[in-house]
């Protein structure tokens, strides 16, 4: 049988700086791998708990390698944190090894939710929306007619604006320090990240591409999200330019990576689209991250939080996990979507916290024997498991047993097309349902609660 480490994510730590050493050798793999692709269940209503039979993240401590990289500026790395174990595919966070490589796990198909969650268990779920943006001057992208010739370009464009974090007293590091990546999101200081690089950290430096350092503030940190905002005492830095919305991206497409793979500063490495909307466990919980990218780009422990952008040296994701047996990069990496790190970092910006909406049912992808029981005539769409009273879409009138088929007239695939659609939205907005009811069309509008925050 196949098997995969299972491991915490969290930012890369290691004894000292330096070069990784020939013939490392990377500690056996635990855990049981799954199919990460296989249909999921969601809950956007809120606590869940993913089925045995689905993916999901399980955090589990790592053993050291016997010939451990050594960046000369991060500190020892301690033991990793005690294993959760979780059905599914396993994996590590990139963001860094206590002691190992990091792997993760690719995940389940909900945004939101519980795997299997019923009505008892539907209470929120559903991720941040968007605040009104503080304007920001956008740098311009490169020309249309880059190819993958033009990789030195986007390098040359992008390396500075990505960044390297160093923290110091981590989260289960101890007295010692971990190391991850981060890319200029606002020319006046501030820096997106992963959650996972920074949390519990008692100090945060900032590494700029021209040597410079400076110390770091968290603004806040979306953990649903995987996100952070940190922000320097420093005007003028060459922000990174976004991929627009109206642009989605294709399977296919060339992307590159940025970051410190290992404490390796302005690595770069380039790749595909592999897939998207893929759905990623969020450590230590049920929930997921929907609708993130897969890039079979070189990421590796350190890259967390770096740039993946387009050959026009726009961002399109931050990375943020792996799926590996070994611990490094075998070609299956994530980066969450660059419209989610604008949701989330323009609220971080604006309050300090993310709002997570909340649509209130529980609901799955339609298989093929849903399918046939519904008597429906194509699998696209979610079919609504149970509402939960009193919430927003009881009052809007869905039912157990509705098939959601498109959003605010935005056709859905899937369970996880739903998630990602309610979490592009704020608590209060209303929201347009198309729903087939025992095989017929109607429309149902239901107003989006809040999810309570811990």
């Amino acid at each position: 049988m196949t098997r995969d480490r299972d491991e915490w994510r969290r930012p890369w730590a290691a004894d000292d700086a330096g070069p990784l050493p020939s013939g490392t050798v990377w500690p056996a793999p635990t855990g049981t791998s799954t199919d990460p692709t296989a249909p999921g269940r969601a809950d956007l209503a809120g606590s869940f708990a993913a089925p045995s039979s689905a993916p999901a993240f399980a955090p589990a401590p790592g053993a050291r390698p016997s010939s451990p990289p050594a960046p000369t500026t991060s500190p020892a790395a301690p033991s990793a944190p005690s294993p959760r174990r979780r059905g599914g595919v396993l994996g590590a966070l990139l963001g860094g090894v206590a002691g190992a490589v990091a792997t993760v796990l690719l995940l389940v198909g909900l945004g939101v939710v519980d795997l299997g969650a019923t009505a008892d268990t539907a209470d929120t779920a559903t991720a941040p929306s968007a605040v009104a943006p503080t304007p920001a001057p956008q740098p311009e992208p490169l020309p249309d007619d880059a190819t993958r010739t033009g990789i030195p370009d986007v390098a040359d464009r992008v390396l500075p604006s990505v960044v390297r974090i160093n923290t110091s007293g981590s989260n289960g590091l101890g007295s010692g320090g971990a190391l991850g990546s981060g890319v200029i999101y606002r020319a006046d200081g501030y820096i997106v990240t992963n959650h996972h690089v920074i949390d519990g950290a008692a100090a945060v430096e900032v590494l700029l591409s021209n040597g410079d350092r400076y110390a770091a503030e968290i603004v806040g940190s979306d953990e649903l999200n995987d996100l952070a905002v940190l922000r320097i005492e420093r005007e003028g830095l060459p922000a990174i330019a976004l991929r627009p919305a109206d642009e989605p991206l294709r399977v296919g497409e060339t992307v590159v990576a940025i970051g410190s793979p290992f404490g390796l500063d302005a690595t770069v490495t380039a790749g595909i689209i592999s897939a998207l909307n893929r759905d990623l466990s969020v450590p230590n919980s049920a929930d997921v991250i929907p609708a993130v990218i897969q890039t079979d780009a070189a990421i590796n422990p350190g890259n967390s939080g770096g740039a993946l952008v387009d050959l026009r040296g726009r961002l399109v994701g931050i990375n943020t996990a792996i799926v590996s047996r070994s611990g490094a990069n075998e070609g299956v990496g994530f980066a969450v979507p660059v419209q989610q790190a604008v949701v989330s970092g323009d609220q971080l910006i604006e309050q300090g916290f993310v709002r997570y909406p909340l649509l209130g049912i529980t609901g799955t992808d339609i298989t093929a024997e849903i399918a046939e029981a519904f008597d429906l005539d194509n699998r696209r769409g979610a079919v609504v498991d149970s509402v939960q009273p009193g919430s927003g879409a009881d009052e809007g009138g869905l039912r157990s047993g509705d098939v959601i088929v498109a959003v605010d007239g935005n056709p859905l695939a899937s369970m996880s097309d739903l998630v990602a659609e309610v979490r592009r939205r704020a608590p209060g907005d209303t929201v347009v349902f198309d729903v087939l009811r025992e095989g017929e069309p109607l429309r149902i509008e239901a107003v989006l609660g809040e999810r309570p925050r811990s």
